[in-house]
């Protein structure tokens, strides 16, 4: 069975920060007020579940992190939760390459990590 933890990103500060979870409250520290938010909205915070794979070299893969199958060198895509499917997949960066969705299931040799849509947008850029 998976581990199920998460982080949370800060959109207005452009940094991780904590979260906790008490009595079904949601809460998010904002290092530069040095308290606990809550954002119901999802306007400031983000949160990022884990996928339950690590990349070759062992870094948990969350929601947001983009990624390069080993063995496929020409494809990239961001780990997200499909509705659709119920299941962690990824979504392409180039949508006429192996279609837009791909099961993680798919990549035995692994994943490569190369940044986050949080910290490295430009990534995404780059290989479109």
């Amino acid at each position: 069975m998976r581990e199920i933890k998460f982080k949370a990103w800060d959109k207005a500060l452009k940094s991780w920060t904590n979260y906790s979870i008490d009595d079904d409250l949601l809460m998010f520290y904002d290092k530069l007020g040095e308290c606990w938010e809550v954002d119901q909205e999802g306007e400031r915070f983000i949160l990022c579940q884990y996928t339950g794979l690590k990349n070759f070299n062992e870094k948990e893969i969350y929601e947001g992190d983009i990624v390069r199958a080993v063995g496929f060198s020409k494809w990239i895509g961001v780990a997200k939760y499909s509705d659709k499917n119920q299941a962690f997949v990824f979504e392409s960066t180039d949508k006429n390459y192996r279609g837009n969705i791909v099961f993680m299931s798919q990549f035995d040799q692994g994943f490569k990590m190369l940044g986050n849509i949080y910290e490295n947008p430009e990534l995404l850029d780059e290989v479109r």
